[in-house]
């Protein structure tokens, strides 16, 4: 790394490693799997040809998150998104752990998936860092290194995000 470009083991080892993330952050963007698989793909794509900016292996994990970042905004900027996109429940749901976003609801929300649903429901800003920093476990530094905020940027989007889902459930829990 570090201006050189990675050899084939280098990237195949990137590409194990962080395929798994690189498909979540685009499926939380798209909502759909076929395009999460397109973008994660031509993430991929990117590594292969811009390996020799990649400094080190965090900062890899940081340069994987924007590109992915980058291509889901191209995505959205196409004609062909102004079709509907289906949402497919169920990407979270063995991603229940303590400090996860279903600390923020209650057990019932998650069990009856309903916090996949809330997640969706959020504005793009606020689900990207949800994501990054429950699912994903990075730090509010790496968050915003990775998207180009300041961590007080990031900061506030999560706790609106919370505020945001907190709201969401008890009005789902009112129409029921």
């Amino acid at each position: 790394m570090n201006g050189v470009r990675m050899t084939d083991q280098e990237l195949t080892l990137a590409y194990e490693t962080y395929r798994d993330m690189v498909f979540r952050v685009a499926y939380v963007q798209t909502k759909s799997r076929a395009q999460a698989e397109d973008i994660q793909q031509e993430v991929f794509l990117a590594l292969v040809r811009y390996s020799d900016r990649v400094r080190d292996e965090k900062h890899l994990k940081a340069w994987l998150i924007r590109v992915t970042q980058n291509a889901c905004k191209k995505h959205f900027r196409s004609l062909w998104v102004k079709l509907s996109v289906r949402y497919d429940d169920g990407i979270y749901k063995d991603q229940e752990e303590e400090g996860s976003v279903s600390g923020i609801l209650d057990e019932a929300a998650w069990e009856a998936g309903l916090v996949s649903e809330l997640v969706e429901r959020l504005p793009e800003k606020s689900r990207i860092v949800v994501h990054l920093f429950y699912y994903e476990r990075l730090s509010i530094r790496e968050i915003a290194r990775s998207l180009g905020l300041t961590e007080q940027t990031v900061k506030t989007r999560l706790s609106r995000a919370r505020d945001r889902l907190r709201q969401l459930w008890e009005e789902q829990n009112h129409e029921r």
